[in-house]
């Protein structure tokens, strides 16, 4: 089930401003596979067991993802995207609030997650001239270290095993 027909889940009386780390999904509206290039969606649909996938070339739609994505740490005090992957149909990112400065000060977010999100959404439709996201997203606040190397594993290796994942429509 896509998250444009679920309503978001976030966690009650959770200040989504606080220092935190936060793994976010965002979904293209109805999964639509917009965000790589045909070619490299056919690529990773129709290979084999064992072969190498190269890494996807980027649609219109997933070159402005990737650039309005790496702008967010640049309009956002206290906030930094440690890593992120573009699939052909959403978007896993993992979103530091509350950033370490060069002089060890702390500096905290100035928004909230959900603003955010609702930002790089709006900037795109802008953009793009159409609207490309589901109306919601999933997020997880990530508990502790070993948690957050895993998600960042699961982020390096997502493109390779795109066909796996859960949000991989059957064709």
């Amino acid at each position: 089930m896509y998250p444009e027909t679920q309503r978001p889940r976030r966690l009650r009386g959770f200040d989504y401003g606080s220092s935190a780390l936060y793994f976010v999904t965002m979904v293209t509206r109805k999964g639509a596979c917009i965000l790589w290039d045909w070619r490299s969606v056919l690529a990773a649909t129709s290979r084999q067991n064992g072969e190498e996938f190269e890494k996807p070339i980027l649609s219109e739609c997933g070159e402005a993802a990737k650039h309005f994505i790496d702008e967010i740490e640049h309009h956002y005090a206290g906030i930094r995207v440690e890593e992120y992957t573009i699939l052909p149909n959403h978007v896993h990112m993992l979103i530091r609030f509350g950033v370490t400065a060069a002089s060890g000060r702390l500096i905290a977010a100035q928004t909230t997650l959900p603003t955010v999100i609702q930002q790089l959404k709006q900037a795109m439709t802008k953009h793009l001239g159409v609207t490309v996201w589901a109306r919601t997203y999933i997020d997880r606040i990530v508990r502790d270290d070993k948690e957050a190397k895993g998600l960042r594993d699961y982020i390096r290796i997502n493109a390779k095993d795109w066909t796996r994942d859960s949000l991989c429509p059957k064709i």
